[in-house]
């Protein structure tokens, strides 16, 4: 789209170019014809009109407006070089230019008067066709500074429509992301969960485990307090949203007990990795809701996290289950979609067009869901200073 824009402004300007070449040309003449008839024949000859000088002046008139023909393209290629080397060139093709057409004219000058002993005038003749080329050279230049800053203008103007247009887009992305938090949120404090983890928390109180309960109650805070507190259009480092994961998991294994078991393997490498806040929660969250509680024996989630070039590769995987869920029967084999589609709305504001996520159904049961995102390696602040130091 830009190459076209592009491509579409420079015919533009190529066309209004040439089109006030030819309006130059035919005024700058037509005004060079006139001003040369009335102050050299008229003058000259104020009491009876002149036999030929009004053919002379047309004749030459003509001659140099073909020769300015060869000017336009000799300035063309010169206009990008340096002011030196440009002024040198356009200098000496006025100057072979001008003395062409200052040897037409005395030529048609002695062949239509018969005098041929102006010859030894050259200099002046020559003077007076160098300062019409001049004159010419000057305000062909003027016209082609003029077109070019009206192209800079326009192209000043598409430049701040861009920036207006992207303005938009962020206040559009940030409107966005103000509803996906929302939504996230939503699922993330779902009563569902909510009632789960403070039923489990009054069935440590009634056992009389007040140590486990008070640990849970801490554990469940901490998780809240972490959810409320993360912007969704916030980045952080991996290893802190591992933290974060392991933290909701914790509150889970107090309700599953043993049946809940997860595996890490995360890359030391992208421990310092970027990524969006509160990013694999939803996913996990959907595998211990399908995966997990209806399964008697339990499962595992695993979490895996690696470099690929300069992409950061993340899955979640789970071992699933083999009970006939209402949401199996009803042909969902894992989940709402809700998480993953909030997921997906968030990534694709955070990295536009660079972002991957695909959910994959196990041939031996269970959920992959894997996202590629473009890598992004934290650096601390004082690890910056030291760079600029060195």
């Amino acid at each position: 789209m830009q190459y076209t824009t592009r491509h579409n402004t420079d015919i533009s300007t190529d066309i209004q170019s040439t089109r006030w070449f030819w309006k130059l040309q035919l005024v700058s003449w037509v005004g060079i014809l006139l001003v040369t008839f009335l102050s050299l024949t008229l003058w000259h000859s104020p009491t009876e009109w002149p036999k030929f000088e009004p053919e002379n002046t047309i004749f030459q008139c003509t001659v140099a407006y073909i020769l300015s023909l060869f000017l336009r393209p000799i300035f063309d290629i010169a206009w990008d070089s340096e002011l030196a080397v440009r002024t040198v060139i356009y200098l000496l093709a006025v100057a072979v230019i001008s003395g062409i057409w200052t040897l037409v004219r005395m030529e048609a000058y002695i062949r239509l008067s018969g005098e041929h002993s102006i010859w030894s005038e050259f200099g002046g003749w020559y003077y007076a066709s160098l300062f019409v080329f001049l004159f010419w050279s000057a305000l062909y230049c003027g016209v082609k500074y003029h077109i070019l800053l009206q192209d800079e203008h326009q192209k000043m103007l598409e430049v701040a429509a861009v920036n207006e247009r992207e303005q938009l887009r962020r206040l559009q992305a940030e409107a966005i992301a103000s509803e996906a938090q929302l939504k996230m949120l939503r699922y993330q404090l779902n009563p569902h969960f909510l009632f789960n983890t403070l039923n489990s928390i009054n069935a440590l109180i009634c056992l009389q485990h007040a140590d486990d309960a008070r640990e849970m109650v801490v554990r469940l805070s901490d998780f809240l307090r972490l959810s409320l507190k993360e912007s969704p259009m916030q980045k952080i480092v991996l290893e802190r949203e591992i933290e974060a994961v392991l933290l909701y998991l914790e509150i889970e294994k107090t309700r599953f007990v043993d049946r809940l078991s997860v595996y890490l393997a995360i890359d030391e490498e992208v421990r310092d990795a970027m990524v969006p806040s509160m990013l694999l929660q939803p996913l996990v969250e959907n595998s211990v809701k399908y995966a997990i509680a209806p399964n008697e024996q339990g499962g595992t989630i695993e979490i895996r996290a690696r470099r690929f070039g300069t992409r950061l590769l993340l899955e979640v995987n789970d071992t699933g289950s083999t009970v006939d869920t209402p949401e199996q029967l009803d042909g969902q084999t894992t989940s709402t979609g809700v998480g993953l589609k909030n997921v997906r709305e968030r990534l694709s504001n955070l990295y536009p067009q660079d972002f991957l996520i695909k959910q994959y159904q196990k041939d031996n049961c269970g959920m992959l869901v894997q996202i590629d995102i473009p890598l992004e390696i934290f650096i601390h602040p004082i690890d910056q200073a030291q760079r600029e130091v060195l």
